[in-house]
């Protein structure tokens, strides 16, 4: 099985490539999108998905999903997710892509810092 790999479409045209992404996160992003999975087995993402009363509550508290560090070190990314309850806002330093996976099940907007997006541009266009 090729190792996963997330493909953002920013709002400029530009591509942001998240790898190594759990599968299960791949199918779910794959369904919302339309596409048909060879797989009858539910997964958790379904059974979040299927709760339209928990995803009226995450989705009251969540704001957005910014994607802004790259760890060098370790070769990863971080996103945080920004929470507001109406008085406190806190951000959450998560796994990008389960940041998305969360911003896609509640419909809330998706950032990527731009210096992310020219370094890998960067990167890939001189290897």
């Amino acid at each position: 099985m090729p190792i996963p790999r997330l493909a953002c479409e920013l709002e400029d045209g530009r591509v942001f490539y998240l790898e190594r992404v759990p599968y299960d996160i791949v199918l779910f992003i794959k369904k919302q999108n339309g596409e048909a999975i060879d797989d009858d087995r539910e997964r958790f993402s379904d059974l979040l998905a299927s709760m339209p009363e928990v995803l009226e509550a995450l989705g009251r508290h969540v704001k957005r999903v910014l994607i802004e560090e790259f760890d060098e070190a370790r070769g990863v990314y971080s996103a945080y997710v920004e929470f507001n309850d109406g008085n406190v806002t806190l951000r959450r330093k998560m796994v990008p892509s389960h940041a998305i996976f969360l911003a896609l099940l509640v419909g809330k907007p998706i950032y990527v810092r731009r210096e992310l997006v020219d370094a890998q541009e960067s990167f890939y266009h001189d290897h």
